[in-house]
């Protein structure tokens, strides 16, 4: 699926709140060696996540994080006590194939599999999705999760 449908399938999926603040963005830099690209989200047109292949490389020598689940070269996950305060992601912490890959995957799951899913970026997906509710949501905000989830579960909850 070319990114233009995906991320209009995305898009189309986003709580009604969300639908003129949050987007999502996919680039690849053509000429640069192996084809390296960045994801980026933003809210009200500013960037708030980063997912480049390039950060993934220079701070673990891989191409994906192993929470996301991919086929790539990974890195273990970043453990709650390496975090800096206030980074929703580390640097480098995923990449552009983990956020491709896992919003392709996504569109294939029932919301429920998705929210329950040990994967940061489909379970963020799935935080921002117009079919689930807010009791669903409070009770998320009350586990442990991702610093990623925990932040666009108060961009929705806004």
């Amino acid at each position: 699926m070319k990114w233009s449908k995906l991320r209009k399938e995305l898009k189309n999926r986003l709580a009604d709140n969300l639908k003129d603040r949050l987007d999502y963005h996919l680039t690849t830099y053509q000429k640069s060696t192996g084809h390296l690209g960045r994801a980026w989200i933003t809210w009200d047109g500013k960037e708030i996540l980063n997912f480049s292949n390039q950060d993934t490389w220079n701070e673990f020598q891989s191409y994906s994080n192993e929470l996301a689940e991919t086929h790539y070269i990974s890195h273990e996950g970043i453990k709650s006590t390496d975090r800096i305060k206030g980074n929703i992601v580390e640097k480098g912490e995923f990449s552009k194939y983990d956020f491709a890959d896992n919003a392709f995957y996504y569109l294939s799951l029932n919301v429920q599999e998705a929210i329950k899913s040990h994967n940061p970026i489909i379970k963020a997906l799935a935080v921002v999705d117009k079919r689930i509710g807010k009791r669903t949501l409070r009770e998320l905000n009350k586990s442990e999760n991702h610093p990623l989830i925990k932040h666009l579960i108060e961009l929705r909850s806004e």
